[in-house]
């Protein structure tokens, strides 16, 4: 069987080397490359986590400090489903709530300046907190809207 190339053929190198790990052909199988698969998927995990956190985040301190009433239902419904989203992830995967306190003061660092750049490009003067209002029990809770 000839061997798929992990950097010219990716998909077909996924399939052989799931096939080689049924079958035991353990000298077969690529561990170096499967090893840099596995952590970037829990990499990804967190980074998804994450994006989601921002999401919320930014969403809240529309929600709280923007002066615009148009969009308020939008910027709502929004911090729903993307809550949904980030619980849905932490139920797959519990160990991410362990992340979840380092992912979230990322979240905010990044929140915090996409929320600013948004106030500023709808010329709303809002003054952001330097410290996050919320807790991340906050902005997980689906009951909970500034």
């Amino acid at each position: 069987m000839a061997t798929h190339n992990y950097e010219t053929d990716f998909l077909d190198w996924t399939q052989q080397q799931s096939a080689f790990l049924r079958a035991g052909n353990w000298a077969e199988v690529d561990r170096e490359h499967i090893a840099e698969e596995l952590e970037d998927m829990g990499k990804e995990q967190k980074l998804a986590l994450q994006s989601l956190l921002r999401q919320i985040l930014v969403h809240l301190l529309k929600v709280q400090y923007s002066p615009a009433q148009a969009p308020r239902t939008k910027w709502t419904e929004e911090i729903i489903e993307f809550r949904d989203h980030a619980q849905t992830r932490i139920d797959a995967t519990p160990s991410l709530k362990h992340h979840a306190p380092e992912l979230f003061d990322k979240a905010w660092l990044q929140a915090r300046r996409a929320a600013a750049k948004a106030f500023e490009l709808h010329q709303e003067k809002v003054s952001i907190p330097e410290r996050c209002p919320y807790s991340i029990q906050q902005v997980l809770d689906p009951e909970y809207f500034p």
